[in-house]
């Protein structure tokens, strides 16, 4: 996630207008998509990029969709999912409206329909084992659209998560000379209708894995603790020291990546003895 500081600056003005939530989406736009991009129509009113990236060996164990955070595009975000490719999983990465080759406006509530929009997308079409890897502000995206919209998903990876604008706003503002002082403004001009925090229990059962950096300047730790205290099913907690924001999945951190993968493989292998799942090739579909 791009540091969240020039909120700071942006909440009065935003407040003023309605769309303070805004302040967290930072999308880095492109006008030229790449051949590769294709797109899907969203509840948004939107048609959102996304891209498959195929398994590079056979069999396929499963198929990744990855919710990237508040800033950038897929394309500079991908680094974080796009390796799992070379442990036998597909990789499907995607833009929320206003973001990259998305069309619209980047909004909490668009993201929220275009979360929707893209796991009954991907629900549609695969037929493996289905995983997500939500990152940072996607942790959030996605788990209040899969609260509203139970589809079936066999496993989530949820990287350095928070469940509350407002709490991630008010941690933002305390950074700030005297934000101490006035970090309680927060609650007034930005809004949790479209975040988790009041949905997490209930959030659909489910394998997961929760990184958090302990020492994250961006998203505090026990944010993440409470994510994963409030979520259902067979949970693990990797809690670690030698990290960034957000950073713990890219090849920066090697062991990191050996660790995650091997739950992956993990998790794959219990949901197949679990469902008999049979090996089918995803591909890509344009709409």
């Amino acid at each position: 996630m791009k540091s969240l500081l020039y909120l700071i600056s942006l909440l009065t003005v935003l407040s003023l207008n309605g769309c303070a939530n805004q302040a967290f989406f930072s999308p880095t736009n492109e006008r030229d998509p790449s051949e590769k991009v294709s797109r899907v129509y969203s509840l948004s009113g939107n048609h959102i990029a996304y891209r498959l990236f195929p398994a590079s060996n056979s069999p396929q164990r499963g198929t990744i969709v990855h919710f990237h955070g508040n800033s950038g595009q897929m394309e500079q975000t991908q680094e974080k999912v796009v390796w799992l490719t070379q442990h036998g999983f597909n990789v499907l990465t995607f833009d929320y409206s206003g973001f990259g080759y998305s069309t619209g406006n980047a909004t909490d509530k668009a993201a929220y329909l275009d979360a929707i929009s893209m796991l009954n997308f991907i629900n549609q079409y695969n037929h493996q084992p289905l995983f997500v890897v939500a990152t940072s502000t996607g942790s959030n995206i996605f788990l209040r659209a899969w609260v509203d919209n139970p589809v079936a998903i066999d496993g989530m990876i949820l990287d350095s998560p928070f469940s509350s604008y407002i709490k991630e706003a008010q941690f933002v503002l305390r950074q700030s000379p005297f934000g101490i002082m006035y970090d309680w403004f927060a609650q007034f001009i930005m809004r949790d209708d479209y975040a988790a925090e009041q949905s997490l229990h209930r959030v659909p059962s489910s394998h997961a894995l929760v990184i958090h950096c302990q020492h994250d300047a961006v998203v505090p730790f026990e944010f993440g603790e409470h994510v994963y205290q409030h979520i259902k099913g067979s949970k693990t907690f990797m809690a670690l020291d030698d990290c960034r924001h957000a950073r713990a999945m890219t090849n920066e951190h090697p062991h990191h990546q050996q660790h995650i993968a091997q739950w992956l493989k993990a998790t794959e292998q219990l949901v197949r003895n679990q469902t008999s799942v049979t090996p089918i090739e995803m591909i890509a579909y344009q709409e």
